[in-house]
């Protein structure tokens, strides 16, 4: 299904049935729930679901030339201007900073960007880059006062591993004036120069629930390329993994209280199947490419995402694997995950280096895609 307008018709939906956001209730807890569970992304809740039924029929198409240099779609944010390191928080179990008065973020702004850095918390390993910036039009006027609302005290240590990570956040206004408020990754809290606030999590929510959104109203699936597959997987270090490790292209991290793999919906699904050559390598046989399995695909590895049982060595069995098959997700904004699905020997599925048991549903859409194994 393809939309002559560019998809502003999507856009003006999504305007009319996504509510701005309210603050958020107190959620310091489920800072340190999302550093336990950092695999798992957070729906973007109804703009996900009102997107995923529109694009839910896009028609299959046969596989175009895939995108090998890695590249993500139209959309794909990069460095820009943003500082080359994130801010530093230190990690205290005693005092906790005092805050100056006034307001963390001053009214009026006009566009908030947003630098975000790896590693973030949500991504199980720690992958070295340029940072993100993300910029924000939509709704910045509630984003302020999100952040104004903040708590300016707090009753525990809001900074429990030592602080990497975080951000930036550049409040942009009318006149050309700036304001920063540094946001930590792995502790509880917030600033701006003096000003301190509490419940840091919120502040990074009501940011992406707000960008993506935002990306929403304006993302064109059709013109997403596909991504391409490695042509050969190796046994990986001794921990018994497959290298190269998998590709993880994201900047979107939609949190909320329904934790998702995939925070918005698909555009295209590449499929490779690998088999195990007499070197001990495992050589791609095969590649499609397809749009018509996306919503398909996302409900299967959604349900297999819910499964996962953390970092674990999915190697380590009395034989070695022949089929190794991968899918190379595409969302509608650009972004690419790759799902590896070990078919025999000591079959698993992994998210980056989560493993899940196996999943029938996932079995089907790869034997519909590239056949059943031999």
């Amino acid at each position: 299904m393809t939309h002559p307008d560019g998809g502003r018709d999507i856009g003006r939906l999504l305007e009319a049935l996504v509510p701005e956001l309210a603050a958020p209730p107190d959620r310091l807890a489920a800072v340190g729930r999302r550093v336990r569970r950092r695999r798992l992304r957070a729906g973007v809740l109804a703009a996900a679901c009102v997107a995923l039924v529109l694009l839910g029929g896009v028609v299959a198409v046969a596989a175009g030339r895939p995108d090998t240099n890695g590249t993500a779609g139209p959309q794909r944010p990069v460095a820009g201007d943003c500082p080359a390191t994130p801010p530093r928080f230190e990690y205290a179990k005693s005092d906790l900073p005092s805050t100056a008065p006034g307001d963390l973020a001053p009214h009026g702004a006009v566009r908030a960007v947003l630098c975000r850095y790896n590693p973030v918390p949500e991504l199980h390993v720690q992958r070295p880059g340029p940072p993100r910036r993300l910029v924000l039009t939509r709704d910045v006027a509630g984003l302020v006062t999100v952040l104004n609302g903040l708590p300016a005290k707090s009753g525990i240590d809001p900074c429990f591993l030592a602080g990497d990570g975080g951000g930036y956040l550049i409040l942009e206004y009318g006149d050309g004036a700036k304001a920063t408020v540094e946001l930590a990754g792995s502790c509880g809290y917030v600033r701006r120069g003096a000003i301190t606030r509490y419940q840091g999590g919120d502040a990074v929510e009501a940011f992406d629930a707000r960008f993506t959104a935002q990306e929403l109203a304006v993302a064109r699936p059709a013109d997403v390329p596909a991504a391409g597959c490695v042509q050969r997987l190796t046994s990986g270090p001794a921990d018994g993994r497959y290298s190269p490790d998998p590709a993880s292209d994201v900047w979107m991290y939609t949190y909320g209280q329904d934790h998702r793999y995939l925070p918005v919906p698909l555009a295209v699904v590449t499929a490779c199947r690998y088999v195990r050559g007499p070197d001990g390598d495992w050589d791609r046989t095969g590649q499609v490419t397809d749009r018509g399995v996306a919503r398909d695909t996302a409900t299967a590895v959604e349900a297999a995402a819910k499964t996962a049982e953390g970092e674990i060595p999915y190697m380590n069995c009395s034989s070695r694997p022949t089929t190794v098959d991968v899918l190379m997700l595409r969302d509608v904004v650009g972004e690419t995950r790759e799902v590896r699905v070990t078919r025999d020997g000591c079959a698993v599925v992994t998210f980056d280096f989560d493993g899940a048991p196996p999943s029938a549903a996932l079995d089907s859409v790869l034997d519909g895609l590239l056949g059943r194994p031999r």
